[in-house]
């Protein structure tokens, strides 16, 4: 039997121009503001549009399914100050999603989806309940499915650990088919 692809299934949303040009010049200013000096601040720029674009994509799909949440909305700071992208409800306990915002290489060529290796070591206290990856073109957001934060973290202590020289940063990579659409359609299903 043929296993099917991931990529073939998700829920999307698309995002106005001016919102993407709007978030750059954010990004632009967040680089600027927490001196970003010696890593390649083009990439991080994209790093944080994606991000962002995401984040709004994921907030307006919440609002049109009429579900409870809080968002972070766009962060100035550094990472220990971050706090959770999304909070929702579900049977009255509230949880953390996080989405995993994903390059179409690693999509596509490698069907997996890295995570910040420093965050594993040493931020696991700060991990979502879940994690949702998705990708981002031209404000067009696919989201493809969901993880939960005990399987993240088992997936990520037996994954390897990468360099990745485009973003200056270590990562741990994790097979695109660990995140399942269907419970990601039953969480948002779930929430109130």
């Amino acid at each position: 039997m043929e296993e099917e692809n991931p990529l073939n299934n998700y829920l999307h949303h698309q995002v106005p121009e001016e919102l993407l040009t709007f978030f750059r010049k954010q990004a632009e200013q967040k680089i600027e503001a927490e001196k970003w000096a010696g890593r390649n601040k083009e990439v991080k720029i994209q790093n944080f549009v994606h991000c962002w674009v995401t984040e709004e994509a994921f907030k307006q799909i919440l609002i049109k399914e009429k579900k409870w949440f809080r968002h972070r909305g766009l962060y100035f700071g550094d990472s220990a100050g971050a706090g959770a992208d999304f909070t929702v409800k579900i049977n009255g306990k509230e949880v953390s999603v996080g989405l995993r915002s994903v390059a179409p290489e690693s999509l596509n060529t490698f069907k997996s989806v890295a995570y910040p290796d420093d965050r594993f070591r040493d931020e696991k206290e700060k991990i979502a309940d879940f994690h949702i990856v998705c990708n981002h073109e031209n404000g067009f957001t696919k989201f493809y499915g969901i993880i939960s934060k005990e399987e993240l973290l088992r997936a990520l202590q037996f994954s390897p650990t990468l360099y990745s020289r485009k973003n200056q940063e270590k990562f741990r990579t994790i097979p695109l088919e660990r995140f399942k659409h269907d419970k990601m359609l039953n969480l948002i299903s779930d929430l109130e």
